[in-house]
């Protein structure tokens, strides 16, 4: 699904009009937003505004649109239930604007920092951050310096006015002797103490570039030489491999593929690749995993041999964002149910059954195959739909604790049907335990996405050639 920010709005409208169930509890889903995100209570002053929306008086409506602006996500629930509820043309129109201009932000416009820390530790800067972005970050300390004592009791200051999330983090753990960490798959950021950095990072909005490694093949041409020229033929293949960061407010979904737009060494000799006329590059993606770190590589072509340096690149890519997610069939009671049918918007689900694992009191094994509707032509299978329908099960006890699943046991796949044994656990990828013990399960949530490609660019200086 290739959508503006926009049209990703009126599909998850749309969505939410169309999604059916057999025999399934109604939950409405949070539209636009992340996963995972509960919706604020209900505020007078924003209520207020949106009935303002609908006022006579065009000032009144006018202010009141520039006043919810301002509120952005805090305000955002209630725009969206109320967007189902009013029956005033004026006032679905302005929260229809609203709603998809304040989406759009939320996806492709960085979280910023405003602080100003005098002799301060490196977790209270952290925390800091943490406290005005709303994500959560991890600091392990343990840091060791000459003479004894912890790096994390050294004090600094910082000061930052506006910066982006991923450039005050990498302020703060540059300046400590940190390393930062996103790629748990969750929205976690951790920060160890560690020796090595990464000294090539460019930032794009919500995003961090980090460029891993060069690497560099050539090759002679040793058969069918032309015999009248004799030349023979040499090659160099050189490939730049980059890992992709989200904010934790961001789940990706996948990449298109990567491509040069300008890159200079620094004699001025240009490493772009010639274009492949019969390349397109919007029929190539990687992925459909939920996660917040990707990895791409973008080739390249050495013009110079002496070059030992690109001075300057610039790329693009495209990033595929989970725009929302929409609970298309909800389960209540997993446990009591076997051998149950449950179809869905575009989705049908046979339930074998839940049980607990006999082995280990605690964790959960789910029988499931799920069906794609209306998917039948065999020549547009979409494995990539089919090898992820794992991840958009959720299991949840009565308080909605959530179990985590890391991927099934089993699976067979023909690309519109898939059969999965499922584990379900209460520790995280790191084997931690919720702090609150997880009750039964009480219900099991097959989620639809809806998904946005953001083209972003990028920009990396100074990486060495190898």
């Amino acid at each position: 699904m290739h959508l503006t920010a926009g049209q990703a709005i009126l599909g998850l409208l749309t969505v939410m009009s169309l999604v059916i169930g057999t025999g399934v509890a109604e939950e409405k889903p949070q539209l636009g937003t992340p996963p995972q995100m509960g919706e604020s209570p209900a505020d007078d002053v924003v209520a207020k505004l949106i009935k303002d929306l609908g006022d006579e008086n065009y000032r009144v409506r006018e202010q009141a649109g520039r006043e919810l602006a301002v509120l952005g996500e805090k305000a955002l629930p209630q725009m969206r239930a109320a967007l189902h509820a009013t029956d005033s043309p004026e006032v679905q129109r302005r929260l229809a604007v609203l709603i998809r201009k304040l989406d759009h932000d939320r996806l492709v416009t960085p979280k910023t920092v405003t602080m100003k820390l005098t002799d301060k530790g490196v977790k209270a800067a952290f925390d800091e951050i943490a406290r005005q972005t709303g994500y959560k970050i991890e600091y392990s300390g343990g840091g060791r310096r000459i003479g004894g004592g912890d790096d994390g009791e050294i004090k600094h200051t910082f000061e930052f006015e506006n910066t982006p999330f991923w450039v005050a983090v990498d302020k703060v753990a540059n300046t400590t002797g940190c390393a930062v960490f996103s790629n748990y798959d969750d929205e976690t950021i951790r920060v160890y103490h560690q020796e090595s950095l990464n000294p090539y990072v460019a930032y794009a909005g919500p995003f961090r570039f980090v460029a891993t490694n060069i690497h560099s093949t050539k090759s002679v041409q040793l058969s069918g030489i032309n015999r009248h020229s004799s030349t023979t033929f040499r090659q160099e293949h050189m490939n730049l491999s980059f890992q992709i960061q989200s904010e934790p407010k961001n789940p990706m979904l996948g990449i298109t593929q990567a491509e040069v737009i300008t890159a200079v060494d620094e004699f001025g000799g240009s490493l772009v690749p010639p274009k492949n006329p019969n390349y397109r590059s919007e029929y190539y993606s990687t992925g459909r995993m939920r996660g917040y770190t990707a990895y791409a590589n973008l080739n390249l072509s050495r013009a110079d041999k002496a070059a030992t340096t690109i001075k300057t690149l610039k790329g693009k890519i495209g990033i595929i964002l989970l725009a929302g997610t929409v609970p298309e069939i909800t389960i209540p009671n997993p446990l009591q149910q076997q051998n149950q049918t449950y179809t869905g918007r575009s989705v049908a689900i046979d339930l074998g059954s839940l049980k607990e694992d006999p082995n280990t009191k605690g964790h959960y094994l789910l029988e499931i195959t799920v069906k794609r509707i209306g998917e039948t032509d065999p020549n547009r299978i979409d494995y990539t739909w089919s090898d992820t329908a794992w991840q958009k099960m959720e299991l949840y006890d009565e308080k909605g604790g959530r179990y985590h699943c890391f991927g099934p046991n089993t699976l067979n796949n023909n690309g519109t049907s898939v059969q999965m044994s499922l584990p379900f656990r209460p520790e995280d990828r790191r084997g931690m335990a919720p702090k609150s013990k997880l009750g039964p399960p009480a219900k099991l949530v097959v989620n639809e996405w809806l998904s946005i490609t953001h083209e972003v660019t990028f920009e990396f200086k100074d990486i060495p050639l190898p």
